[in-house]
């Protein structure tokens, strides 16, 4: 079954608070059934493909009840903070990487390690997405889906501008070479490429091609000042060669500015390709993997979401059952399609692989061309990783609009990194 990310955008995600059942109840029996409760954030489209196979779940356990809720990414987030504090968490939820190290760290979070291979079957799994819901030697969330990320491009009109198109080993350079040629065609209206020099994402990349990361696998900062002056420099040469949108139209936050035609390249993860830039550009465009800084392309093997289980739920081999079934079940992941990115499941995957279309088929046949490449997943960030991403891109505003040198602007960004690390 193939689900176009076309649905996902124009269905959008679902108001905070809206489920398809909602209950204020803790886990147990209910007159002699047993009842879970499982939560997830996503879109519409996603919550109705979900309840499929929860529905597809009870049929074939008679006896066992499943109550579930979904929300977009903050309410969800909010509300799950709020009931994990009242000791009233979900059995089964979804879990995101920015938050795992934490729930897990107040021991909110199953340890899935004694159940991995049993209850849950894992052989079948992509073992490079494991890390990502790893601390230390204790698992606390499964792999629901795989993305990794992409350079997409406008192919057409970087033939047009006499550029070199991006090849295997290609550098920065080429890409900074490539991207002012089309500028230079095609400007000041179109620019060769959509400025990436705030995004956090994208500096992870390049860290890892120098055989460093964002953070450590214990959650410490894993580079220095001079890692972010050298990523910022390297923003200034772009725009110096006008290869790179200029800030008034990088600070449009309507669309990014490869959907809008603004530019004609731009760093995304692949699970999103089809939500913009198959809208605006249909098949018309390419993807290809990041241009390098060494001898490897930085990127890794990433679930979006992971599925975890409440260290209190009282129904603890049900809701293992239920978390093998949602990922394991060739029934269950024909269900889902690609609502969650490519299935983590090896099997399923290669049995939806040969039935996709559209942008679909484009980010499958992409992830395996570089999966060889790819890096296995990284750690869980620390609590705090979010608000430093969020600071990543605003003290780069002031670089951008030339308020401020790499070199001034670096030790602001460090200083606000150990507050919020609290480092």
């Amino acid at each position: 079954m193939t689900v176009s990310r076309r649905t996902l955008l124009r269905t959008g995600l679902a108001l905070a608070g809206a489920g398809l059942t909602t209950t204020a109840c803790s886990s147990g029996s209910e007159d002699g059934r047993t009842t879970l409760r499982f939560a997830w954030w996503g879109s519409e489209e996603r919550a109705k493909l979900t309840q499929q196979v929860v529905d597809l779940f009870v049929s074939r356990n008679p006896g066992v009840e499943v109550k579930t809720t979904y929300a977009a990414y903050d309410p969800y987030f909010q509300k799950l903070a709020t009931e994990m504090s009242g000791g009233n968490a979900p059995d089964v939820l979804q879990m995101g990487d920015r938050y795992l190290r934490e729930y897990a760290e107040r021991n909110t979070l199953l340890d899935l390690t004694p159940h991995l291979g049993k209850e849950v079957q894992t052989a079948d799994l992509e073992k490079k997405l494991f890390p990502a819901g790893n601390i230390g030697d204790k698992t606390y969330g499964l792999p629901m889906g795989q993305t990794t990320h992409v350079l997409q491009y406008d192919a057409k009109r970087w033939e047009e501008a006499g550029a070199e198109l991006p090849a295997d080993g290609w550098t920065w350079d080429d890409l900074k070479t490539a991207a002012a040629q089309v500028s230079a065609k095609f400007g000041p209206k179109v620019s060769g490429l959509s400025d990436p020099f705030g995004i956090e994402d994208w500096f992870g990349d390049w860290l890892r091609q120098q055989g460093r990361d964002l953070y450590t696998a214990d959650g410490k900062l894993g580079y220095g000042e001079a890692d972010v002056v050298a990523w910022w420099k390297l923003g200034v040469q772009f725009r110096e060669a006008k290869a790179i949108t200029p800030p008034e139209i990088t600070a449009n936050t309507t669309l990014t500015p490869f959907p809008r035609k603004e530019s004609t390249a731009e760093f995304c993860p692949d699970s999103t390709v089809g939500m913009t830039s198959w809208e605006t550009y249909g098949g018309e465009f390419a993807l290809t993997q990041f241009p390098t800084a060494g001898s490897t392309i930085g990127q890794f093997t990433q679930p979006p979401m992971m599925l975890s289980v409440a260290q209190r739920t009282k129904n603890k081999d049900v809701a293992l059952k239920f978390a093998d079934f949602f990922i394991n079940d060739p029934e269950a992941g024909a269900i889902l399609g690609m609502a969650r990115g490519l299935p983590p499941n090896l099997k399923i995957r290669e049995t939806l692989s040969a039935k996709l279309t559209d942008e679909w088929k484009m980010v499958a046949d992409y992830e395996a061309k570089v999966s060889p490449q790819l890096l296995p997943a990284p750690a869980p960030p620390p609590k705090g990783a979010g608000v430093v991403k969020t600071q990543f891109q605003r003290i780069y505003d002031d670089v951008m609009h030339g308020k401020a040198t790499p070199e001034a602007a670096a030790p602001r960004l460090m200083s606000e990194i150990q507050q919020a690390l609290g480092a």
